[in-house]
């Protein structure tokens, strides 16, 4: 049995809500690109929909400058949003 199946319970549904943002990463080297990122009150996270591109998602992209409210599964700092929400 491999460590890595321990952890598999351990993936909870989280709902995180903030600011879109677009912003650069790895500025510098060969992975920079522009990024989705979740703005919250205390932390940025890369945002991804489920299932969705992980290099360009223009519904994402669409998003920038507005508050969400987002459901999702959270690992570091990607978040990957099952639901998405605008806050009005």
């Amino acid at each position: 049995m491999s460590g890595d199946k321990k952890n598999i319970n351990k993936i909870q549904e989280v709902q995180l809500s903030g600011r879109v943002v677009m912003k650069k990463l790895s500025e510098g080297s060969k992975s920079e690109r522009n990024a989705v990122m979740l703005q919250t009150k205390n932390k940025a996270y890369v945002l991804r929909k489920m299932g969705g591109n992980p290099f360009k998602d223009a519904s994402l992209e669409m998003l920038a400058g507005k508050s969400i409210t987002a459901t999702g599964i959270l690992n570091r700092n990607l978040f990957l949003a099952k639901e998405i929400r605008e806050d009005i």
